[in-house]
């Protein structure tokens, strides 16, 4: 029996031995697969990693950090030409030449030279200085003006945008043909400065708009030739002594526009510079807002130029574009000009500017003849052979041309 228990013990010893072998071998592969795993899933949940313990920064990436920005926003660009003329002064002999029977009269041949660069502006603005009679029986010339409608239908043929009726002439034939000429152009596409119908249409500015560019558009004369407007009526007329008003219009302009443009009749006749007068008279306007004046009366061509305010305020100012037609037989009062302005408008990120780019003048020359050879034309198409039949002045294109720059400049 000894002999069997002992033998048994043994077997016993042996059974533990391979227990604890293998235990030793599980707790070894155990190891070997714990030192493989990251430390972040080594450690027991609710524990960190020993390999962690010792960082207190997080580790610091060597690529660079990608981030999204936001797409930048094109501009919206918009521009704006405008082209302006002088006085159109229609004297005996300009509505004569359009005058082919009682009931034919016909003024498309003064314009027909210059219609092109009319219509190809976005804007085109005249100053209509003498007004419109419905009779032809009331139609007349200097000192008092009565001019055929029939001028006004060439006028706005030739594709002009802008009537400026605010002169010195306005009331030559009574306040019934401002009221007339209002009429006249109502059922026509175009804006009328400078007269009123009623209190309510003066009190608000005009505001033209093109290409989403807002133009305020005002239009003041110096005086009336010592006609007076009716006590009840003043509101008919915008006369620049009324400074009040003109400075309310164009504050109002600055408000509700994106450029304020100033159409003034003023300056002192057959002078080709400005009047101490108008040049104060421009700065007051450019103080207060104005950005591009384009003057006439002077019946010549005065200079142009950038002019700035003390507060800064800068504007382009022509002071006279001269007779855009006449029948004046003066060398100078047969030399016109036309302003040529591009404005353009730019809205960037919710921030808006508008600015004046580009602005210059075309010389103008009106030649005079019977019948419909008479006609404004550009300098630059005119030839030596027109100006040798021109009826009132004889002149040569060399002679325009130098005459042209004494006065508004070699650069002009």
């Amino acid at each position: 029996m000894k002999q069997r228990k002992k033998s048994a013990a043994g077997w016993t010893v042996l059974f533990v031995l391979l227990a604890v072998l293998s235990l030793l071998c599980t707790a070894a592969i155990y190891l070997r697969v714990w030192e493989r795993l990251p430390a972040s899933l080594a450690a027991p949940t609710g524990t960190i990693a020993p390999e962690t313990l010792a960082q207190t920064e997080p580790p610091v990436s060597t690529q660079p950090v990608q981030t999204t920005q936001p797409e930048p926003t094109q501009p919206q660009v918009s521009t704006l030409t405008l082209v302006a003329v002088g006085d159109n002064l229609i004297h005996n002999m300009v509505y004569r030449s359009g005058q082919f029977s009682d009931d034919n009269w016909n003024y498309d041949h003064l314009y027909a030279q210059v219609k092109d660069d009319i219509q190809a502006a976005d804007l085109a603005v005249i100053n209509q200085e003498t007004m419109f009679v419905s009779d032809h029986a009331n139609v007349s010339s200097y000192p008092l003006f009565g001019t055929p409608r029939e001028i006004g239908d060439a006028v706005y043929e030739a594709g002009f945008d802008v009537i400026l009726h605010a002169t010195n002439h306005v009331m030559d034939m009574g306040i019934e043909n401002i009221y007339d000429a209002i009429d006249y152009w109502s059922d026509k596409d175009v804006t009328v400065l400078g007269i009123h119908r009623s209190e309510a249409d003066a009190r608000t500015p005009a505001i033209v708009e093109k290409n989403g560019i807002r133009l305020g558009m005002l239009n003041y004369t110096y005086g009336m030739n010592g006609f007076q407007l009716p006590e009840d009526q003043t509101y008919a007329v915008d006369l620049l002594d009324n400074e009040e008003k003109l400075l309310a219009d164009i504050a109002y302009c600055e408000e509700n526009a994106d450029l304020t443009v100033c159409f003034l009749h003023m300056g002192t006749e057959y002078a080709t510079t400005p009047s101490a007068a108008a040049k104060e008279q421009v700065l007051q306007c450019v103080q207060a807002g104005a950005d591009l004046l384009i003057c006439c009366h002077p019946h010549v061509l005065e200079p142009y130029e950038t002019v700035t305010a003390d507060n800064g305020n800068q504007a382009v100012v022509y002071y006279s574009l001269g007779n855009f037609i006449s029948a004046q037989d003066q060398f100078d009062r047969l030399i016109g000009g036309m302003a040529q302005v591009t404005i353009r408008k730019t809205v960037s990120d919710g921030r808006t500017t508008v600015e004046i780019t580009d602005y210059s003048m075309t010389p103008l020359v009106t030649h005079t003849a019977t019948g419909t050879d008479y006609a404004v034309y550009k300098l630059d198409d005119y030839t030596d052979e027109l100006a040798a039949r021109n009826l009132l002045v004889h002149m040569t294109t060399q002679r325009i041309w130098q005459r042209y720059h004494e006065i508004v400049g070699e650069d002009g």
